[in-house]
């Protein structure tokens, strides 16, 4: 994703502990956001649903 979405896309990636996720009610072990908005699982476990979740995000859509 990293690769496809360049400058547009920054990741981090935290531990349910740490500071960053404090503010959130995190139930499960994977919690994906964008633009601290919350990913259904399906989609943030889908290749091919995240690029496509991503392209609408950032208005890529070919």
């Amino acid at each position: 994703m990293q690769e496809r979405f360049k400058d547009q896309l920054d990741l981090h990636i935290y531990t349910t502990d740490s500071p960053e996720a404090a503010a959130y009610s995190l139930r499960g072990s994977t919690n994906i956001f964008v633009n601290q908005q919350w990913v259904p699982l399906d989609v943030a476990t889908s290749k091919e649903k995240m690029m496509e979740y991503l392209e609408n995000l950032l208005g890529q859509k070919p």
